[in-house]
């Protein structure tokens, strides 16, 4: 026999026969067993263990599949509470503006579980009463928004419209603010009286034109930055709004302030415009609005023309004519701009009555950019400006490089609050110290920074000011990059 023929038994490898061993049986050469023998009969303990093991799998089987529902149904619930939530807040967002449905047999209280909400318990009144606080000092949006989501007796008293008088669009509250304006003028703004949308630069003619529609009580509104606005929009409030007294025109290109829609604004609102804000601003032949402004407003209480560029070099203001077609002036702003005083006889000086309510000017200037700006705030300017002014509390003069200490003594201040002079050329004498005992009893702050006092000068000024702590109301003192000493700041 050759050698390899044999098998592991030394029995010859036939083919077509079965083998005698193997850890693994091929499929249908398995031993026969005693269950396919018609005369085995299985014990009681075999039947025992066959039903066991035939329970155990059933048990298997239907946990498994138990599992496997518990799974699925998790996660449908999870996927349909997330639904829910959505359209929650969808409805909940065009909701919270529309007009509460009225009922006739009035509120009633929800209760869950035998028991009230507390907020659901107060009478109406009192509920609108602490809301006109907290509107007063946090704004109507969004928390009247918010506190309407409560329940219905908190949205029927944030839906009063005396709530909504003064609101405020420019912090970026709501993404859209034309649909949003367009849902409030509809159901909540019919008392509205300041309106703020400054940088809402894709308001258009269309919301203007609704504002003016629904609110006819509005007295002051801001449009700063509303670049897409035409000039009819300016003139349809100046004639429709009769109660309109205060605009605010800042950041707006030149093609829009043209001089003629400034002096039809000015003419149309007359002796009722008390506020006239037109700040960072390119502004044409302002000459003939300034003259329009002198004539027509008699009333104008607030001027800020602060950053603004004119077509001429230096803005001219006849300050005497100013002063006695403009008499209840209250704040004047020309910080950054180009301005200077008229020349005019010593009589006109005289027969002046200045500005008698005026209470702030702020006339400063950045050195460090535009030096040529404060060459026309001069010593006769400041003189002639704030001749009766004895009311004034705020008086800046930052970079101010022709002013000098002389003149502050000579006005005319009671009660001055704040004064700023930094980087001014006050700091060039040795006045410093009469200045500040001038004011020393009613200075709130005061702003001496950046400049090089000549010898003790400042250090005299410090210990003229701590010497009376009783007397001194000071609470801000702005000492940066002077020349005090450490000893006089102890």
């Amino acid at each position: 026999m050759p050698k390899g023929e044999k098998g592991i038994l030394g029995y010859r490898k036939t083919p077509g026969k079965e083998i005698l061993f193997s850890f693994v049986p091929r499929k249908g050469n398995e031993c026969a067993s005693d269950e396919e023998d018609s005369d085995y009969e299985p014990s009681d303990e075999e039947r025992d263990e066959q039903s066991v093991i035939k329970s155990k799998s059933a048990s298997k089987l239907i946990t498994s599949k138990f599992k496997g529902d518990s799974k699925q149904g998790k996660k449908r619930t999870r996927k349909s509470k997330q639904k829910e939530k959505i359209m929650k807040r969808r409805r909940n967002m065009v909701s919270d503006l529309s007009p509460p449905a009225s009922s006739s047999k009035g509120f009633q209280p929800a209760a869950e579980n035998g028991h009230q909400f507390w907020g659901q318990l107060l009478p109406i009144e009192i509920l609108v009463r602490v809301f006109e606080v907290v509107v007063q000092e946090k704004g109507a949006v969004p928390f009247l928004c918010r506190v309407s989501r409560v329940c219905h007796l908190w949205r029927e008293a944030a839906s009063k419209p005396s709530l909504w008088q003064r609101i405020d669009l420019s912090f970026g509250w709501v993404k859209s603010i034309a649909h949003t304006l367009n849902i409030l003028l509809e159901n909540r703004l019919s008392r509205l009286k300041v309106l703020n949308l400054s940088m809402s630069a894709k308001l258009t003619d269309k919301e203007i034109k609704l504002i003016v529609e629904k609110c006819q009580l509005l007295e002051s509104i801001n449009l700063t930055g509303c670049i897409k606005l035409t000039p009819a929009s300016f003139k349809l409030l100046s004639t429709k709004c009769q109660h309109l007294k205060a605009v605010n025109l800042s950041k707006l290109t030149s093609s829009i302030l043209t001089p003629v829609l400034l002096k039809y604004m000015v003419e149309t609102f007359n002796s009722r415009l008390e506020e006239f804000i037109i700040t960072t601003s390119q502004l044409r032949g302002f000459q003939s609005v300034l003259k329009s402004l002198m004539t027509c407003c008699k009333n104008l209480r607030l001027l800020d023309l602060s950053n603004c560029k004119f077509s001429s070099d230096f803005l001219m203001i006849p300050i005497e004519e100013f002063q006695d077609g403009c008499p209840n002036l209250e704040i004047l702003r020309l910080t950054g701009s180009k301005v200077r005083a008229n020349q005019v006889s010593k009589r006109v000086k005289e027969e002046s009555l200045g500005f008698p309510k005026l209470k702030e000017v702020s006339v400063a200037v950045n050195i460090t950019t535009t030096l040529s700006i404060s060459l026309g705030i001069t010593d006769e300017f400041l003189l002639r400006l704030l001749k009766t002014s004895s009311k004034l509390k705020h008086l800046d003069l930052r970079g101010c490089t022709h002013i000098t200490a002389d003149v502050l003594q000579k006005l005319l201040l009671d009660a001055l609050e704040e004064l700023f002079i930094s980087q001014c050329s006050v700091s060039k004498y040795e006045g410093i110290a009469v200045i500040v005992q001038k004011w020393m009893h009613s200075l709130i702050e005061l702003d001496l920074s950046w400049n090089v006092f000549p010898g003790m000068s400042l250090d005299i000024a410090m210990k003229k000011l701590s010497s009376t702590p009783q007397q001194s109301s000071l609470r801000i003192l702005n000492l940066s990059g002077t020349s005090i000493t450490a000893h006089r700041v102890k």
